[in-house]
């Protein structure tokens, strides 16, 4: 039997999914192991849209098995069609988290795409058990759909053939020892992408305590925690860290990694591997929800590249009863957030906008509050309405009076075929409680925040105005208020940004599917469409550097009465003329040349390497001092790798700026001694 199993990304505009395909990867392990078909087994992985084209160009498996997420549905449902024009009779099945709950949507659900034979549903992430089951059935039954189709199957959810009928077979049970599934890459199945660009990504544990009714893990079949061995874990790094470059990014899956005994165990091994192979530098994970101290520990045994994710939705009492979640207390949270910061970790906050309850005056709060615990950045999301998620419920959505919208899954279009293929989401814009104009309103202020605060950008400015009473919160609501006096690169972005941000929202799937076709051309080369928030905060970042510090510099000025001079107003000067220099933008390339030379008579960099304790003014040189700038080899090495995977037009700057610091996308200062005229002269 042979069987394609393929996890597409779209990779026209740039790599919309930047993994490895774990998830498929594992099948193949676990059907290798377990099937014991009658038959031989020859299984194929396959991630590129183009490649899967070639292979049912030349010889059509038996079976094409597609996973289903948010981000390439659409282009899975594309492939589905195309590979039944070229073998009528193979199995076509469909995996992954993008499924209903409610019986009756997964009637509809599958009804709207009869190209599919057969859904593979384990427990929500976990089907390596159902997808063995239909491969066995199928099997057994001479390759034949309708035989395959003839009784329930455990895992098995389809609509028959035949009669039409929707079928759900019974419930398969949990691995509970995940060293069940034999490791993909200590077999080198995925070997092909150790050099490929993509990033490695594990998968510790499995299942979420949590019950969140807007994530597609809260489901209560998911509730129990099973994972793999320490051993298991190790042996997966070591065999990555002794093959992948440096600068590559390990990513975990994990719904809630550090928050159990079993991930300090993991951290000791991943500082082993530090300190050994000088890899990850760079971790991405959700962390837990709980228990932040074992997670602090976690990050400081991991030499603080893993950053800490509190996300906490919502800070409104009434709103966190609604979708079912509790948070820890603010102070709590403001405790955490000190110790992280005291030992260099960087941390996440995270809201997400419209849920049901939620007004504009307690989502500003909520962001006011998270600022002043000293996170470094907050993200709000938009609320997804996703399949698997309880607020994605036909009852949900009646209770909570959501007013939702359809527009295109940022960056995930395509064309592999010679037919455009166009992935769409469904966001909330509107409940009885938040209205339209406000969710515009909180965009545009987290437009800003994303700009000037996320990650600490622009942290010396922030931190002199903190110095002088003013809050972080208060300036950008300031800078925001005075948009209209904006230098006109800003308000061109911010016009731009509200034109595109009414303009991305559809009615129906179906109207936003046909505009999408019509302007195909426009979104791939990036002049409409795209994750708007970071389009829009990359072109303010990297392309409107100059225009978004001076308008910084002006806010200040304005908010602590400085545009009559003095020493503030020098000292002012000296933090944005800092940035200036500092900060690498469009194009990196040629940035990253340049070795500017910066005269000061304030010592920025050891005020910020201080910790910001005392008044800039106490670090102030007798006389001018001139300093050499360089781009480190390691930071180089770094934009140099995410340069090659995802380009540096908006939408590839949003992607690699995920595994990046914002330390990482600045210049380094050197003393610059006598004699000496250049950075290069001096390291000669």
């Amino acid at each position: 039997m042979r069987v394609v199993l393929a996890d597409l990304g779209h990779n026209q505009v740039t790599q919309s999914s930047d993994i490895y395909p774990l998830g498929i990867a594992n099948l193949a392990m676990y059907a290798r192991e377990y099937a014991a078909l009658r038959e031989p087994l020859d299984i194929t992985l396959i991630r590129e849209p183009q490649d899967l084209k070639a292979a049912l160009d030349s010889a059509p498996p038996d079976v094409l098995g597609l996973s289903s997420y948010a981000w390439n549905h659409e282009l899975a449902l594309h492939f589905a069609r195309y590979a039944r024009r070229r073998r009528p009779d193979l199995l076509v099945l469909m995996g992954g988290p993008n499924f209903p709950l409610d019986e009756g949507e997964q009637a509809r659900f599958l009804r709207s795409m009869p190209e599919v034979d057969i859904a593979v549903r384990g427990p929500t992430y976990e089907g390596e058990r159902a997808f063995v089951n239909v491969l066995r059935r199928y099997s057994e039954g001479g390759h034949s759909v309708q035989e395959a189709q003839s009784e329930p199957v455990a895992g098995g959810v389809w609509i028959n053939r035949k009669t039409g009928d929707f079928v759900k077979g019974p419930a398969v049970d949990r691995i509970r020892d995940l060293d069940e599934i034999p490791s993909p890459y200590l077999a080198g199945l995925l070997d092909p992408f150790l050099s490929s660009g993509y990033f490695p990504i594990l998968q510790i544990s499995r299942g979420c305590p949590f019950t969140c009714a807007f994530c597609n893990s809260s489901v209560l079949s998911n509730s129990k925690i099973y994972r793999h061995s320490r051993e298991n874990v190790e042996a997966d790094l070591l065999y990555l860290a002794e093959r992948i470059r440096p600068e590559v990014p390990l990513c975990f899956a994990d719904d809630n990694f550090g928050m159990y005994p079993w991930d300090e165990e993991i951290a000791d091994y991943i500082r082993y591997l530090q300190d050994t192979y000088n890899w990850p530098q760079y971790i991405r994970t959700t962390t837990g929800k709980n228990n932040h101290e074992r997670i602090i520990r976690v990050m400081h045994k991991t030499k603080a590249i893993l950053p800490m994710t509190m996300a906490v939705q919502s800070l409104n009492p009434e709103t966190l009863q609604n979708i079912r979640r509790s948070n820890i207390s603010l102070e709590s949270y403001a405790a955490v957030q000190e110790e992280a910061h005291e030992l260099g970790i960087q941390s996440y906050g995270e809201l997400i906008l419209c849920l049901p309850g939620e007004t504009k005056a307690t989502f500003m709060q909520g962001l006011q509050d998270l600022l002043e615990t000293g996170v470094k950045r907050v993200s709000a999301h938009q609320l997804m309405l996703v399949h698997g998620a309880p607020l994605s419920n036909p009852d949900s959505r009646q209770q909570w009076g959501f007013r939702s919208r359809f527009r295109i899954v940022a960056r995930n279009i395509g064309n592999y075929t010679g037919e455009p293929v166009t992935e769409v989401e469904e966001v909330v814009v509107e409940t009885p409680t938040f209205s339209f104009a406000d969710y515009l309103e909180m965009r545009v202020l987290h437009l800003l925040i994303t700009i000037y605060y996320y990650e600490g950008n622009y942290e010396e400015a922030f931190e002199f105005v903190r110095h002088n009473g003013v809050k972080a919160f208060d300036l950008i609501r300031h800078l925001q208020a005075r948009l209209d006096q904006a230098p006109p690169g800003i308000r061109q972005l911010i016009a731009d940004f509200l034109q595109e941000s009414q303009e991305e929202l559809f009615d129906t799937r179906e109207a936003c599917l046909a505009w999408a076709r019509e302007h195909f051309s426009a979104l791939v080369d990036g002049s409409l469409g795209g994750n708007l928030l970071s389009k829009y905060s990359m072109i303010g970042r990297f392309i409107q550097t100059e225009a978004s510090l001076d308008f910084l510099k002006t806010g200040i000025q304005e908010m602590l009465g400085l545009t009559g001079g003095g020493p503030q107003a020098d000292q002012l000067d000296a933090i944005i003329d800092y940035l200036h220099t500092l900060l690498l933008r469009v194009p990196f390339r040629e940035s990253m040349a340049a070795e500017p030379a910066w005269t000061t008579l304030y010592d920025v960099k050891g005020w910020q390497q201080g910790g910001y304790t005392s008044p800039l003014d106490a670090f102030r040189h007798a006389e001018p001092v001139t300093l050499f700038t360089t781009v480190e080899p390691r930071k180089r090495a770094l934009l140099e790798n995410r340069l090659a995977t995802f380009g540096e037009h908006p939408a590839g700057l949003g992607k690699f700026t995920r595994t990046l610091f914002a330390h990482d996308l600045r210049r380094s200062l050197v003393a610059h001694p006598a004699g000496a005229t250049t950075y290069k002269e001096l390291a000669s």
